[in-house]
């Protein structure tokens, strides 16, 4: 699954650690309808858990899953679901240096390359 988005943003609540990808929101329009692509990955740590939940417009895609990042820039993001169909997502966007930094940071602990509460002063 490959395509382009608008907006992405990173938020943390607790031990859930959440990466959007999609249209840009619209304050007047109703919060559960998306109009367009949108890719949501969370992971949460309360119970240890492994895998990630994904939650996408093609509902190939819905569910709970190990991942593998491949590639994360200011321009993509690239992952692989370890299963073997409907197992590649690549969505495009345009984030500036500041904006890359403040999802990153997110993304790498979904990914499993930071740990949760991790500092940038390694």
């Amino acid at each position: 699954m490959r395509f382009h988005v608008l907006q992405v943003s990173a938020s943390v609540s607790g031990d859930y650690y959440q990466l959007y990808l999609g249209p840009e929101e619209d304050e007047d329009a109703d919060p559960y309808a998306v109009s367009g692509p949108y890719l949501l990955v969370q992971r949460e740590f309360e119970m240890s858990a492994r895998q990630c939940y994904i939650e996408t417009e093609n509902e190939s895609y819905v569910g709970h899953f190990s991942l593998r990042l491949i590639e994360f820039s200011s321009t993509l993001l690239s992952f692989d679901i370890l299963r073997t169909s409907n197992n590649h997502i690549e969505v495009s966007f345009a984030l500036s240096a500041s904006e890359f930094e403040e999802v990153r940071r997110v993304a790498e602990v979904i990914f499993g390359l930071r740990e949760p509460g991790e500092s940038d002063a390694l």
